[in-house]
This record gives structure tokens, C-alpha cells and sequence, in this order.
């Protein structure tokens, strides 16, 4: 059983004008989003920043409540939980957010940060949860003399460990990491990525890892799911996805991604603006960006189609 399932998952914003307050356009930042994920598996979501991936990762824990869809996580369907027992399931998915530091109340503590989640579920007692506290603390490479500081006393590497010791203090089962490195320099990235492996490593959790760097997305994922205006373009296995892209806007992505090849960067990046989700293009949405866009692409809006060995694109130039 997939420790994760999605199916057409969709999200509509309503934008509202007027002293009425009447909608006059609706945003599709999540349109029919399909997506899988094994226990002790990374699935990366990629794409530019607007393209909806966050808003993904919100939906499927119900931070943004969905428009349409199923969700089910460990055999569970998320969205047909009233709120008490919503409240007690998400003792089975936490989630660690992008800034670090606005996602830590600072009047409070770290080690009261940490321990919310113990408290919220009525697991053990003060002393306990201050054991565990400790424990978490010691795993994600802090000081027990950390728990009593303020989070406006640790850097931004120390303060994204500090949310990784809270989304594990209740272990779960689903982690979800929205651009958990992006704010921070790349020696921290390294070192908070190999804190997350070591992790799943040891409690065979998965991740659901969003970001808009093909670089970090290739690095830590066992398969890549590609997001493009609200939709999954290309999905696979991440190394035969990483090698041989399908989708031009795979392409694009991985040929913008700097290398240390004498000046071989950045060869290929996508042209022209993301366009605006309230006015989508017709056809496929990235054909205005798209070198290999043909009359057809203009007319019909592709689906993903099977391309062999596991992989599944949304581009008929492509399948040829």
C-alpha cells in the first residue's frame, strides 16, 4: 500500500471585486494533481516558483482545504475526516516550512516549539515530553542547553533543525519539506539535507520534498514529479528523469540548474514569464515558452501519457 495517494487533486482561489464582493475570475492553482509516494521513499514536486507545488503540499494536509480530489495517507482519505479526528490524525503528517524563523513563535521558547505537538496529542507527562524534547534535539544535532533560548538567538541552519525536531516529535509518517534549504547558504543546505537522509534512513519515513532547485530535487528524490501552471507535466524515477528528460520544460529546468563546467551552466532556461494563472494560456500552458510547440499544442490540453519504464509525460511532441 502507497504510504501517500493523490488523485485529481484540485485547488480554485476566487478572486472577488467590488464592494459586493462578487468573484470575477477563479485561480486553478491546483488542477487534477495525481501523485505517489512509498513509506521510506523522497518524492521531489519541482517547478518555478507560482506553479503551485506549495499550495500541493498545503492541500494534501489540509491547511488549504481542496476544492476536488482524494487524498489518502496510509490507507486513510484525509479529506473525509471530520476535524476532531482530522486533529488526532495529524499526529501521521507534519510538515516543515521554507522560513524558519516565522515559523517559530517567538515569545515561546524552542523547547516549548518542539514540545506543542506532544502536548496538543496528550503524550506523556511534563517530564517525559522534556526527555523527548532532549532526545529530538540530540538527533538533529543541538545542545540540551538549546530547549530554553528564544528562536532570535540561533542561525537560520539551526533554526530549520529546530523545525525538523518539532515535525518529528510527534513521529509521523509523511514528512512534508516546503523548500526546507532554499533560505539558507549552501553548506547548511548540505548538511540539513544529510540530517533528513539520516532520518529516513532510520525511520523509513517519507518525504514529500518541494522545491524549485533540479539540483537538491535530483539529489535527495527516488522519483521527481514536475509541476508546470498548476499540473504534473513529467514524473519518474529521479536519475532516468534527471539523464533523459521528456517534457521541454524538464529540459529547461535541468539545463538552467549552474555546474562548475568552465562556464556550461546555465545553457537553456526557460524563455519569457511564467504566465498568470487567472488567464492560462489555451492548450497546453507552456507552449508559449516552448521550442518544440506545434499548431496541436495551441488547441488540446495534453494529459500524461505512459513513456515506458516507469516514466509518464504530458507532451505528444515528445512521445513523437
Amino acid at each position: 500500500m502507497s504510504l501517500l495517494s493523490v488523485r485529481g487533486l484540485e485547488v480554485h482561489f476566487a478572486q472577488k471585486k467590488g464592494w459586493l464582493g462578487r468573484t470575477r475570475s477563479t485561480v486553478r492553482a491546483v488542477d487534477g494533481v495525481d501523485l505517489d509516494l512509498e513509506p521510506g521513499q523522497t518524492l521531489g514536486l519541482v517547478g518555478e516558483s507560482g506553479c503551485g507545488k506549495t499550495t500541493t503540499g498545503r492541500a494534501i494536509l489540509r491547511l488549504i482545504e481542496p476544492k476536488a480530489g482524494k487524498v489518502e495517507i496510509d490507507g486513510t482519505d484525509v479529506l473525509s475526516l471530520d476535524s476532531s479526528r482530522l486533529r488526532a490524525f495529524r499526529r501521521r503528517m507534519q510538515i516543515v516550512f521554507q522560513d524558519p524563523y516565522s515559523s517559530l513563535d517567538p515569545r515561546r521558547t524552542v523547547g516549548q516549539s518542539v514540545a506543542e505537538g506532544l502536548e496538543i496529542h496528550g503524550i506523556g507527562s511534563a517530564a517525559d515530553r522534556r526527555d523527548r524534547v532532549r532526545q529530538l534535539f540530540d538527533k538533529v544535532g543541538l545542545a540540551e542547553s538549546h530547549i530554553d533560548r528564544h528562536p532570535h538567538e540561533f542561525s537560520g541552519g539551526q533554526r530549520q533543525r529546530i523545525g525538523i525536531a518539532r515535525a518529528l516529535a510527534v513521529e509521523p509518517k509523511l514528512l512534508v519539506l516546503d523548500e526546507p534549504v532554499s533560505a539558507l547558504d549552501v553548506s547548511v543546505q548540505a548538511q540539513v539535507i544529510n540530517l533528513l537522509e539520516d532520518i529516513q534512513a532510520e525511520t523509513g519515513m517519507g518525504y514529500l520534498f518541494i522545491a524549485h532547485d533540479m539540483g537538491v530535487v535530483r539529489h535527495v528524490s527516488h522519483e521527481i514529479a514536475v509541476m508546470y501552471l498548476g499540473r504534473i507535466v513529467e514524473r519518474g524515477p529521479a536519475e532516468d528523469l534527471c539523464r533523459n528528460p521528456l517534457h521541454p520544460y524538464t529540459k529547461q529546468l535541468i539545463s538552467s540548474v549552474p555546474s562548475l563546467g568552465g562556464g556550461k551552466g546555465v545553457r537553456s532556461p526557460a524563455r519569457g514569464e511564467l504566465p498568470s494563472p487567472l488567464n492560462p494560456p489555451p492548450g497546453c500552458a507552456f507552449h508559449p515558452r516552448c521550442p518544440m510547440a506545434v499548431a496541436a499544442c495551441r488547441e488540446a490540453r495534453p494529459v500524461l501519457n505512459e513513456a515506458g519504464s516507469g516514466r509518464q509525460v504530458a507532451c505528444p511532441v515528445a512521445l513523437g
